[in-house]
């Protein structure tokens, strides 16, 4: 069974957190985290977590679909990490 070996359990957890991340995104992308503003910082206030957990869920397919961590999958949760703090710029100056 594919989950016996070591690669086979990452992969599951790869892939619950990546299906947990597109829960998240799609929570945002519908109900929204309550965060308003005009102009540019209004659309980072209003789309920048969907980006967030959207670049997070890539990253964890990413490395469900091979099975271990892939340099993609760093370049994905890196740009959510650059998003993030760019949103919680926006944020605080809100």
């Amino acid at each position: 069974m594919e989950g016996d070996s070591p690669g086979g359990a990452r992969r599951i957890w790869f892939t619950l957190g990546a299906v947990a991340a597109a829960i998240v995104t799609l929570l945002f992308a519908t109900v929204g985290d309550g965060t308003a503003s005009d102009g540019h910082q209004g659309v980072l206030l209003e789309f920048g977590h969907v980006g967030v957990w959207a670049l997070l869920a890539a990253a964890l397919v990413v490395a469900a679909v091979a099975g271990r961590w892939q340099r993609i999958s760093s370049i994905f949760a890196l740009g959510a990490l650059l998003l993030y703090a760019t949103f919680l710029v926006a944020l605080l100056a809100n």
